[in-house]
C-alpha cells in the first residue's frame, strides 16, 4: 500500500465535513454582519410600528429606538398623528443616537413659526423609560429643543426620561420633554432626570408654555439651568406666560427637586409664569443672578395664581440691588400695556407653605419678595429659619410696592390683601434695614396688612386661621371654630350677627388680654372640649354676671353664652348649659379651678353641693361648699357619698374647735342598719354592735359599760378626725372557762389548726408502719 494511502483515506474521510464548516462560518459571518448593520438597513425599509392602528383602544405600539425614530421623521415630514395615539411597549435607549425633536420647528410670537412639524397626538410612555436623550447643537435660538419639538394641541404621558443630557447654548427653547407647548397641549406624568442647560428659557420637563396648556403631576430631578440673557428657568417650565380670553394655562400636581440657575426669573416650579399654579412642591435649591427669584414661582406676571404649593429649598439672589426674592414667589407685578396679556386679573397666592431660607437682593420675603399694585396674600404659612435683604424683609412680604398705574391693567384694581398668615420666623431672624414680621408697608393707605400671627390658632370649615375672632367671623351658622393651639393675650370675641358659634378648646387654652373675653350681643356663643379659659382678674359688681363674659341681648336680639365644657378662672354658673354643672376644684390657684362638666360627672367628683335659686354648684371641697352656702342667703349644702344626698348646714364662723381641719372628711348620719361614710363618698363596711349592757363574760374595755369600744349602736360619725377612716372592727375578749360560740373567727382558727395536726400526725404515722413493714 502507497505511503499516502492513509493520507488519501484520511482526506476522503473527513474533507466533505470541512467543506460543510467553512459553509456555515460563511453563514455566521454574514448574520453577525447583518446584526451590527441592521439599524442602517432597517432604519430605511423597517415598519415604523410593531403593531396597532392608532385609536385609544389599540394604539400604534412603539418597541425600540429604529421604531422611534421613524415615527419621529414621520412627524418631522408633516404628519401631525391628530386623534392617533402611539404608545411605547418597550424601554428605549438613545445612547449612540444625536436627537432631533418629534416635532422639530421654530417658535413665533406665542406660537410656532411657519415650516414647523407640531405633534398633535397622543404619545403615551405607559411607565417606559427613555435612556441616554442627548441634544448638544440647536439651529438658532428660537429652535424648539426636547424629546418632542412642538405640541400643539397634544398630548406627551408617562414616561420617563433618564439621564438626560441637553446642552444647548444658543437655545432659548429647551425642556427635557417638550420644547414649546401650545393650544391646550398636555403633559402629564413624566419625570426627568439629568442635566438641561440653555441660553433661556429652559425648563426641567418643558422649556416653555404659551397662552393655553396644563402640565400636570410631572417630576424634575435634573439640574436646570439658564445660562444668559432674560433666565426664564424653571424645574418643571421655563416659562408660562401670554394669556388668551379663551382658555389658560394651569400647572398641578408636580415637583422639583434638581438645583435651579439663571440670570433672573428663576423658580423651583416655573420661572416666568401667568399660569394657575397648584399643589406643586419644590425641594432643589434656586438661585438667580439679578431679581425675580421664587421657591415656586420666579415671577408672577398679569394673571394666574399660586395655591397650596409648597418651599423646604433656599432661595437666593446674589444681586443686592435685586427685586423679588420669595419662598413662594419672587415678585409680582403688572404690564397693563403689554398686548400679549389681554386677560389679567389681581394675583391670589393663597394657602402656600415656605420652610427655605431666603436670601434676597433688595426686598427678601417668606412667602412673596415683593408685590406691585393688586392681589391677595392669604393662608400662608412661612417657617424660614432666616431671612436676610439688602433694603426689605417680612415674615410674609418683604416689600409692599405701588407702581405707576399705567402699568396696572384697567380690568385690575388696585390694592393688595396681606391677611390670615401665618410667619414663624422671629424679628431677630429677619435681617433689613427696614422689615417687619409680616409685611413691610410702604403706603399703609393703599395695602391692608391685619390677622397674622406666628401660629395657627383656630379652624373651621377646613381652613385655618391665625386669629380667633376671623374664625368666628367665618363659622357658618350652627358652626364649630376648633382651637388648634393655645392662645395667649388673644384679643376679645364679639358675636353680633345672630348665628349660633360654638367654640372646641380641643385640649387647648385661651387667655384673653382683657374682660370680656367674649362679648354677645345677638347670637349664642357655646364653648365645648377641654381647656382653661380666663381673663385678668376682676371683681365684679356684687349681684351682676362674671367678668369673663358679657352677654346684652334684647327680646328681638336675644344672646346667650351656653358653657358645656371647659375650665375658667372665675366662676361662670351663670352660663353653665342645661345638663351640664359646675364643678369647683380644690385648689388655690384660681387658673381651671370652676369647671364645666356633664351634671353627673360633676356630682361623681364633687365632695359636696351647694344649691341656692334653682341652681347648683359642686364641690370637691365640703368646707368650700359650707363657706360659700354661708354668704349666699338661703343656700342649702348637702354632703355627698355614693347612695345618698344628705342636708348639712353651712359653716359657721371658724372658731378653731373643728377637729378637721380641712373640713373635707365631715361624714353623714349613721344608724344600726346603715352607718354613716366616714368622709360622705363610701359607707361604712362594719355593722353597729349591740348596745353594751356590762353582760357578764365580756370585758368593759372604756368603763362605759359598753360591750363594745365604740359607743351606742345608734351613735353617729362626726366631722373629726376620727371618723375619717372606716369603722373598726368590734373584738371581745373572752375570759378563761368561757364557751366558745359559733362563728367567733378565733375558736373558728384554733379548730382549723387542731384538724390539721391531727391529719398531719396520722399521715407521720401510717408512713412509719410502711416503712417498717418494708424492713
Amino acid at each position: 500500500m502507497s505511503s499516502t494511502a492513509p493520507v488519501h483515506a484520511l482526506t476522503a474521510k473527513y474533507f466533505p465535513r470541512a467543506i460543510v464548516s467553512l459553509r456555515w462560518a460563511a453563514i455566521a459571518f454574514a448574520l453577525l454582519g447583518a446584526i451590527f448593520l441592521a439599524p442602517a438597513a432597517w432604519g430605511a425599509s423597517g415598519p415604523m410600528f410593531q403593531g396597532g392602528t392608532g385609536t385609544a383602544s389599540d394604539p400604534y405600539l412603539v418597541a425600540d429606538a429604529n421604531q422611534l425614530c421613524r415615527f419621529r421623521d414621520a412627524v418631522n415630514d408633516g404628519n401631525d398623528f391628530a386623534g392617533k395615539t402611539v404608545k411605547l411597549a418597550e424601554d428605549i435607549d438613545l445612547a449612540h443616537v444625536e436627537w432631533t425633536p418629534i416635532g422639530a420647528g421654530t417658535r413665533k410670537g406665542s406660537g410656532a413659526a411657519s415650516g414647523s412639524t407640531p405633534f398633535a397626538g397622543t404619545f403615551d410612555g405607559a411607565g417606559h423609560k427613555v435612556s441616554g436623550l442627548s441634544i448638544t447643537t440647536s439651529p438658532d435660538a428660537d429652535f424648539v429643543v426636547g424629546l418632542f419639538g412642538i405640541v400643539k394641541g397634544g398630548t406627551v404621558r408617562d414616561v420617563v426620561l433618564d439621564g438626560v443630557a441637553i446642552d444647548v447654548p444658543g437655545s432659548e427653547l429647551a425642556g427635557g420633554a417638550v420644547g414649546l407647548l401650545i393650544d391646550d397641549g398636555t403633559v402629564s406624568g413624566v419625570s426627568v432626570s439629568g442635566s438641561v442647560s440653555a441660553h433661556a428659557g429652559v425648563g426641567g420637563v418643558v422649556g416653555r408654555m404659551t397662552l393655553s396648556g396644563t402640565i400636570s403631576d410631572c417630576a424634575n430631578s435634573a439640574a436646570v439651568t439658564a445660562m444668559t440673557g432674560v433666565g426664564n428657568v424653571g424645574g418643571i417650565v421655563g416659562a408660562a406666560y401670554y394669556t388668551t380670553d379663551t382658555g389658560e394655562m394651569v400647572i398641578e400636581g408636580c415637583t422639583n427637586t434638581g438645583t435651579v440657575k439663571g440670570t433672573q426669573a428663576a423658580g423651583g416650579i416655573a420661572g416666568l409664569c401667568s399660569a394657575f399654579v397648584s399643589e406643586c412642591g419644590n425641594n432643589g435649591a434656586v438661585e438667580a443672578e439679578h431679581y425675580s427669584v421664587g421657591g415656586v414661582v420666579g415671577e408672577q406676571k398679569n394673571y394666574g395664581g399660586i395655591h397650596h404649593c409648597t418651599n423646604s429649598a433656599s432661595v437666593t439672589c446674589e444681586d443686592a440691588g435685586g427685586y423679588g426674592c420669595g419662598g413662594i414667589a419672587g415678585w409680582v407685578r403688572y404690564d397693563g400695556a403689554a398686548p400679549a396679556y389681554p386677560a389679567s386679573s389681581a394675583v391670589p397666592v393663597t394657602d402656600n407653605e415656605n420652610s427655605g431660607e431666603i436670601h434676597g437682593g433688595n426686598d427678601a420675603g417668606g412667602i412673596v419678595g415683593c408685590f406691585y399694585n393688586a392681589g391677595t396674600v392669604t393662608g400662608n404659612t412661612n417657617t424660614a429659619p432666616a431671612l436676610t435683604s439688602s433694603r426689605f424683609a417680612g415674615g410674609i412680604v418683604g416689600n409692599l410696592q405701588n407702581a405707576p398705574l399705567d402699568s396696572l391693567p384697567s380690568s385690575v384694581t388696585e390694592g393688595i390683601a396681606v391677611e390670615n398668615n401665618v410667619s414663624a420666623t422671629p424679628i431677630e431672624k429677619i435681617s433689613a434695614p427696614l422689615r417687619d414680621p409680616f409685611a413691610y408697608d410702604n403706603t399703609p393707605a393703599d395695602f391692608t396688612v391685619r390677622d397674622n400671627s406666628a401660629e395657627w390658632v383656630a379652624s373651621t370649615n377646613s381652613l385655618r386661621y391665625a386669629v380667633l375672632q376671623r374664625a368666628v367671623d367665618n363659622a357658618p351658622d350652627d358652626g364649630t371654630v376648633t382651637l388648634t393651639a393655645d392662645a395667649a393675650d388673644a384679643d376679645s370675641l364679639s358675636l353680633a350677627d345672630g348665628r349660633t358659634v360654638t367654640l372646641d378648646l380641643n385640649g387647648h387654652n385661651l387667655a384673653f388680654a382683657k374682660a370680656p373675653g367674649v362679648a354677645v350681643n345677638w347670637g349664642t356663643f357655646v364653648v365645648t372640649g377641654t381647656g382653661q379659659v380666663s381673663a385678668p382678674a376682676t371683681v365684679a359688681p356684687a349681684g351682676t354676671a362674671p367678668a369673663l363674659f358679657e352677654v346684652a341681648g334684647s327680646s328681638e336680639k336675644p344672646a346667650a353664652v351656653k358653657l358645656k365644657g371647659g375650665s375658667y378662672n372665675v366662676d361662670v354658673e351663670p352660663y353653665v348649659a342645661s345638663k351640664y354643672a359646675e364643678l369647683v376644684r380644690d385648689q388655690k390657684d384660681s387658673a381651671g379651678k370652676f369647671s364645666v362638666l356633664p351634671a353627673k360627672e360633676a356630682r361623681a367628683d364633687a365632695r359636696a353641693k351647694v344649691d341656692a335659686d334653682g341652681e347648683t354648684v359642686y364641690y370637691e371641697s365640703a368646707k368650700a361648699a359650707r363657706t360659700a352656702a354661708a354668704a349666699e342667703p338661703g343656700a342649702k349644702v348637702t354632703v355627698l357619698d355614693d347612695e345618698s344626698d344628705k342636708p348639712s348646714a353651712p359653716d359657721s364662723p371658724d372658731d378653731g374647735s373643728d377637729a378637721d381641719s380641712d373640713g373635707d372628711h365631715g361624714g353623714n348620719t349613721g344608724t344600726a342598719t346603715t352607718p354613716g361614710s366616714a368622709d360622705g363618698t363610701a359607707p361604712a363596711t362594719t355593722p353597729a354592735a349591740h348596745e353594751g349592757d356590762n353582760t357578764p363574760g365580756f370585758l368593759d374595755l372604756h368603763g362605759d359599760g359598753a360591750a363594745t369600744d365604740t359607743g351606742s349602736a345608734t351613735g353617729t360619725t362626726s366631722g373629726a378626725t376620727t371618723a375619717a377612716t372606716t369603722a373598726p372592727r368590734k373584738t371581745t375578749i373572752k375570759p378563761a372557762g368561757t364557751v366558745p360560740q359559733t362563728g367567733d373567727p378565733l375558736w373558728e382558727a384554733l379548730l382549723s389548726i387542731g384538724l390539721l395536726a391531727i391529719v398531719s400526725g396520722a399521715a407521720v404515722a401510717l408512713a412509719r408502719t410502711r416503712s417498717k413493714r418494708t424492713k
